[in-house]
């Protein structure tokens, strides 16, 4: 008997599979397909002439159309070369795209700094109103502490004496005032009696208003010392004692003070 040696051969159902000389395995390989012979001209003629000039192809019903080309991913939202952004095919020119309006919704604000500019300012002149009410009371109680610290003992008393007066007025404090005065000066001005010069008083206090006396010179001449005011006060009445509008008025006094019983009092009283 004749044995057929191993090798690729048809199976019988299209397929090469291996025999190994006695028996088929399992490998199976497809064969290769035969190439299909190109057309001769002839066989070319032929058909154009069968189909015939008036008889459309049926695949030109249709028109066919390139495959879309994907556009390229490119993370962060950088354009890829060779793609064009803003204008899409299908949407005319000068047309945002959707979602345009929302980008544009969401941007940030840009807001106004002036109001940092206000602030600035209002920080800057709170400084200042603060610096002028604590230097400025610093300034007069520095010069009124200088003027002090060049008088003598005497005169800071004959200052005193004055200031006395003042509230004395101011008071309509009868003992106050006779503590203040000598007796040559109530003489002089007629005010010997308490009476007098409380009605007298009560008469300052409605016609004058913010009465407030400072001392501008202080000044011993011998065995007196000289104190010189300026007073500065808001008048209710005119020059006629008249009833007027309030009006902010000014005098200079002079005092002249003498020693009575170890006490500085007033003896004498001018202005200008």
């Amino acid at each position: 008997m004749t044995t057929t040696p191993p090798g690729w051969y048809d199976d019988g159902h299209g397929a090469m599979r291996w025999w190994d000389g006695a028996q088929w395995t399992e490998h199976v390989a497809q064969p290769d397909p035969e190439a299909s012979a190109a057309p001769t001209e002839a066989e070319i003629v032929a058909g154009a002439e069968l189909s015939g000039p008036g008889e459309p192809e049926a695949f030109a019903t249709e028109p066919v159309f390139p495959a879309a080309q994907p556009y390229p991913v490119q993370e962060g939202g950088a354009p890829v070369e060779g793609y064009p952004q803003g204008v899409y095919p299908g949407m005319p020119a000068g047309i945002a795209p959707a979602g345009g309006g929302f980008a544009a919704a969401t941007e940030p604000r840009s807001t106004s700094k002036l109001w940092i500019v206000w602030v600035v300012l209002g920080v800057v002149l709170l400084g200042i109103v603060i610096a002028a009410a604590v230097v400025i009371p610093l300034l007069l109680l520095s010069a009124s502490t200088a003027n002090s610290a060049g008088q003598s003992e005497d005169e800071r008393a004959a200052v005193a004496t004055v200031g006395l007066y003042d509230d004395a007025w101011q008071e309509g404090d009868c003992d106050s005032f006779a503590a203040a005065t000598s007796e040559n000066f109530r003489d002089t001005v007629g005010l010997l009696d308490c009476a007098t010069f409380e009605s007298q008083a009560v008469a300052f206090d409605e016609n004058f208003d913010d009465y407030e006396i400072k001392v501008t010179d202080v000044e011993t001449v011998g065995d007196q010392v000289a104190v010189t005011t300026n007073e500065t006060y808001t008048a209710l009445i005119d020059e006629d004692g008249q009833p007027t509008d309030p009006a902010p008025g000014a005098t200079v006094y002079h005092y002249t003070l003498v020693q009575s019983d170890g006490e500085w009092v007033i003896d004498n009283l001018s202005y200008e």
